[in-house]
């Protein structure tokens, strides 16, 4: 009982600042610390960051055509109250990433290896959709809320229960982001038909960093041994290749069901 009132405490000063909203791209309320204002000075924070560690690509057309498809994007998302930045920097990598309150990042060697514009909004609106979600704070927020629990568990001199908890949020925080992820696939394929793109750019793309992935897997890990699911970040690509044809046609290939994991 002696242990009750720290504890308390520490709930009670993370949610003083507890605002509810609704979230239209997910269509739930949710409870929220940080605000609009906050989440835009945070994603600008880490922004420069990038702009230090890799510069923009200096060719004009290429940065255009990756801003005209994030405009358009942008027009059908569910987010307007966000300026939007859309920016190609200089790294070879197959990839992509977005950060709280609109900026988004498209690597030079994922627009090489994109074979058309829908392959490449298909990149943009999943990015996007990242934003509009909100999953960037939102995991921001849960890696404050395993802080609290664990200053609480220390406050209650329960070592043991302490780090248990830190194992079990970790874990919870890895299949967060693999929701994430597959929720990111269904409303990008949302907004690609809602910005007049082909969604199906959404599965030949994916089928494209499937074969980079596999290839990069095999180079680096010893034959015969693959990475388990539990320690990826993200899903399997076969799981969002099935939740992108589930969102466009209703149903996966029966070939998809049977890749799923148990």
């Amino acid at each position: 009982m002696t242990h009750a009132l720290p504890m308390l405490c520490v709930w009670l000063v993370a949610c003083a600042g507890c605002q509810s909203q609704m979230n239209l791209a997910t269509q739930q309320e949710e409870y929220t610390i940080t605000s609009t204002s906050k989440e835009v000075a945070l994603g600008r924070k880490i922004a420069r960051q990038v702009h230090v560690e890799l510069p923009s690509v200096a060719d004009d057309a290429v940065q255009q055509r990756v801003r005209a498809i994030g405009e358009r994007i942008v027009a059908v998302c569910d987010r307007k109250e966000l300026v939007y930045t859309f920016e190609v920097i200089e790294d070879p990598e197959m990839n992509a990433f977005s950060l709280p309150g609109g900026y988004v990042f498209v690597n030079r060697g994922l627009i090489d290896r994109a074979a058309n514009d829908d392959e490449l909004a298909a990149v943009i609106a999943h990015e996007v959709a990242h934003v509009t979600a909100r999953h960037a704070v939102k995991r921001y927020e849960s890696g404050l809320g395993m802080q609290l629990a664990q200053l609480a568990a220390v406050a209650a001199r329960q070592g043991a229960a302490a780090s248990g908890l830190g194992v079990g949020m970790r874990a919870a925080q890895l299949a967060y982001a693999r929701q994430d992820e597959l929720e990111a696939d269904r409303l990008g394929v949302k907004y690609m038909k809602a910005a007049g793109f082909d969604p199906r750019g959404m599965l030949s793309f994916l089928k494209k960093l499937h074969e980079h992935t596999r290839q990069r897997n095999t180079a680096y890990l010893p034959r015969g041994v693959v990475r388990p699911q539990y320690a990826l970040t993200h899903p399997y690509i076969p799981d969002r290749l099935r939740a992108v044809k589930e969102t466009l046609y209703g149903v996966a290939d029966y070939i998809d069901y049977l890749n799923a994991p148990n």
